[in-house]
């Protein structure tokens, strides 16, 4: 597959190089066919030379749309990448200045971002309309000893309980952005991060979706005529939540959020044993402005081992919530509404609408490799349409079966 030409990447990052030049650059694809629809990912290993001509090396990653028409018009990255990139370079400096004046050292301050090195529209610098030039510029954290999450395999509670203490801070600060400093939210941030419908523009994928989801459904519980149309009531839903602006626009959970919180898109650093000491967020695209507690049951469903959430997942919204709290109470924030049982009355009205999201992405996740992972089938559609697999059927009834127990079906 021919790799797409970014011309003018020196234009891109060389404000964000410390005065070193772009000197030249070598390319190559970072992902295999299949892992990313959205957007095509380049490693970029790039050589630099400092201001004193001392030259260095640089591994980079840039990001850019989709080339096929089909992708550009599900994905719209004419609203996904302004998104992406406003969370690099208006949200995380925001978010930093917001730790530095509460006197948190820098070494205990929230850094989940990868570092950004810039991003581009257009070749057009007058022009805010997102074209087939368009480049978000990252570094290359496989560079740093960051390693992806495994879409075939679940997290163990050790590595569920990082990330949701990660997406906890990433949750909180923000909120705390729009108490503490409203006009610098409501004008620079809000904005950007607008409900976004990702089925809008391609009607008939959506259909696919939900019908074959069904048909997921009807083989997982033995074609359980009830509880089927009940999911596909909840399928409704949670295509309305995606379409409409919240109904609880400043409510006290109402935060950016990720909205593609999952396996794929959390990547760790690991001690010689094995523990996870660092994590980076990735694939903001869809990120808007919502409850929280969309981005913590859809991980959950999603992606953590099921044996393990039905033993934890109290604990588990228990870390969220103290990590949650912890954070607001560091930069400052008053705390009055944000009580252990406000947090769960959030849960409650909430969580429901995440199942059916939950249920969509097993399809994804679980995909065969024959499906996912080869050059020779890596259509989005082969997904959409392939016959759910007994492993997806399995990991179906346990949704369902959790989100039962824990009474967030309803």
């Amino acid at each position: 597959m021919e790799l797409p030409e970014i011309r003018d990447l020196s234009k891109v990052v060389e404000q964000h190089l410390s005065g070193a030049r772009l000197l030249n650059y070598r390319s190559k694809s970072l992902t295999q066919p299949g892992d990313n629809y959205g957007s095509t990912l380049l490693a970029i290993h790039a050589q630099l030379q400092r201001p004193d001509g001392q030259l260095l090396e640089k591994e980079l990653v840039a990001k850019v749309p989709p080339t096929d028409p089909k992708y550009w018009q599900f994905f719209q990255p004419e609203r996904t990448c302004l998104t992406e990139n406003a969370v690099y370079k208006i949200l995380a400096p925001a978010l930093a200045l917001l730790q530095d004046e509460a006197g948190i050292p820098a070494e205990s301050q929230f850094k989940a971002f990868p570092r950004y090195y810039g991003s581009r529209e257009s070749l057009d610098p007058s022009s805010s309309k997102v074209d087939q030039n368009a480049v978000l510029v990252l570094e290359n954290l496989r560079s740093r000893g960051f390693v992806p999450g495994q879409r075939l395999q679940p997290f163990d509670l050790p590595h569920t309980l990082f990330a949701l203490r990660h997406m906890a801070e990433f949750h909180a600060l923000p909120l705390a952005l729009r108490l503490l400093k409203p006009e610098v939210f409501r004008e620079q941030v809000r904005p950007f991060f607008e409900k976004f419908d990702w089925h809008a523009a391609a009607p008939e994928w959506k259909a696919i979706m939900k019908a074959e989801t069904l048909e997921d459904i009807r083989r997982a519980t033995n074609n359980d005529t009830k509880l089927v149309a009940h999911i596909r009531e909840l399928s409704d839903k949670f295509f309305e939540f995606l379409a409409t602006a919240p109904d609880r626009p400043d409510g006290p959970f109402c935060s950016i959020i990720h909205c593609d919180f999952w396996t794929n898109n959390l990547m760790f650093r690991y001690e010689p044993s094995g523990t996870p000491i660092d994590l980076k967020i990735i694939d903001f695209q869809t990120a808007q402005y919502d409850s929280v507690v969309h981005d913590i049951i859809s991980f959950l469903l999603s992606s953590v081992d099921t044996a393990i959430l039905e033993i934890h997942f109290e604990h588990m919204l228990e870390v969220y919530y103290e990590v949650f709290v912890g954070c607001l109470r560091r930069v400052g924030a008053d705390l009055a509404c944000h009580t252990n049982k406000a947090f769960r009355a959030e849960v409650k009205r909430v969580a429901y609408i995440q199942v059916p999201h939950a249920i969509f992405m097993t399809r994804f996740i679980l995909a065969d490799n024959a499906v996912g992972e080869t050059a020779e089938i890596c259509e989005l559609s082969d997904v959409l349409k392939n016959p759910g697999s007994e492993r997806i059927s399995r990991k179906l009834s346990q949704i369902l079966s959790l989100a039962q127990k824990f009474d967030i079906l309803y």
